[in-house]
């Protein structure tokens, strides 16, 4: 492939802690923007969204989108908040009830897709989303392909599966959803090592959930957070975060493709490199740009941070890694410190957002306004 470099040309803030998962769009007013206020679905967590106007340099205050409802212990967004051709704004979330003993694997997931058609200003349709599917987790970009919705999700088809990688369908604008494929599925997935010893399956405290240090594992294991971007001939492309997958010890990241909208995909196949949290956009150029949470594995120097990469369409070559850069200049000392990048295009450059860490604050949302190079 081409050369490509990947240049910063300006940081900045959204809001303080705690917030983290963010999701984002441009839209003619301005930039929206959800987050999650807890970790992975702890009690107490709500969405909440803010706007700015195009420049990103001062937010409103933000309002609550989403909360447990009755018997629900909190809600969970990451990614996936899409404006659609005629102007409405999608919102997925998880709405997240505990069983008192059984851990963080114990955890009952529902899928909601909230709607905004004022510009994120107010939001509805808080209800649930009929899906045949056990365990459906958010997370990746809703694509908008001509008169059909795409919406990846990951999570248990089966509740006594492990985790697969799949793709939701809609074609009546969002208002029903049916399961259209399975993206990358392992029946025998399991991890080991130090990085599931490191992890905690309990449910912790809030004084816990918010400590650098602190880092969850679910024992479920296989597929996970899967991005899906659209190419410039039609294919669909698929970046996913795994652990255990085929006796995988490293959390290498696997990829896959469509040639047939979604309804079928490519054996899944090693990416070539490590990390968490993908988010794909595809540049003017048609190559791709991929951001991930950089995966620092115990006893590892790596500098924890969130990196960027310029591939091509087949994803099979990636440029050098761009570490994004923290706007307070903060130095991470921990992998779970920040992460979870939604990548938005604005006036033919990418804003990147993505939670990052403060040691007297906690965790905030983040961005860096970036400019691709290829020669």
């Amino acid at each position: 492939m081409s050369s490509s470099s990947v240049q910063i040309l300006a940081t900045g803030a959204v809001t303080g802690s705690p917030a983290m998962f963010p999701a984002a769009v441009d839209t003619p007013d301005g930039l929206v923007v959800a987050y999650s206020t807890v970790p992975d679905g702890w009690p107490g967590g709500e969405v909440h969204v803010t706007r700015s106007d195009r420049t990103g340099e001062t937010w409103s205050t933000p309002v609550v989108a989403a909360a447990a409802h009755a018997g629900e212990d909190a809600v969970l967004g990451a990614l996936g908040m899409v404006r659609l051709a005629n102007g409405a704004l999608l919102l997925p979330v998880n709405a997240v009830t505990w069983n008192e003993g059984d851990g963080v694997a114990g955890r009952q997931i529902v899928l909601r897709l909230l709607r905004s058609d004022d510009g994120g200003a107010t939001w509805t349709n808080d209800v649930p989303v009929a899906i045949d599917f056990a365990w459906p987790a958010v997370y990746g970009q809703i694509l908008e392909l001509g008169d059909e919705l795409l919406w990846p999700v990951w999570g248990r088809q089966d509740a006594a599966e492990r985790w697969r990688s799949a793709l939701l369908s809609s074609t009546d604008g969002g208002l029903t959803w049916s399961l259209k494929a399975t993206i990358g599925y392992d029946p025998d997935a399991r991890l080991v090592g130090d990085y599931v010893e490191s992890g905690n399956t309990d449910r912790g405290d809030a004084d816990e959930i918010f400590d650098p240090e602190f880092r969850p594992h679910d024992p479920t294991d296989g597929f996970t957070e899967t991005s899906v971007c659209a190419l410039g001939d039609g294919r669909l492309f698929a970046i996913l975060r795994q652990q255990g997958v085929g006796g995988d010890r490293t959390l290498a990241m696997f990829r896959s493709r469509s040639n047939d909208g979604g309804s079928s995909w490519s054996p899944y196949e090693p990416a070539g490199f490590s990390g968490m949290s993908p988010a794909l956009h595809r540049l003017p150029d048609d190559s791709l740009l991929l951001a991930t949470r950089r995966h620092v594995p115990v006893g590892s120097d790596a500098a924890p941070g969130v990196e960027v990469r310029i591939g091509p369409a087949d994803g099979t070559s990636w440029s050098d890694v761009t570490l994004l850069e923290d706007p307070y200049g903060t130095v991470l000392t921990s992998e779970y410190q920040c992460g979870y990048p939604a990548i938005v295009p604005q006036d033919g450059g990418v804003r990147v957002f993505f939670y990052s860490y403060r040691p007297d604050e906690g965790r905030y949302i983040a961005w860096n306004q970036i400019a691709v190079e290829t020669t």
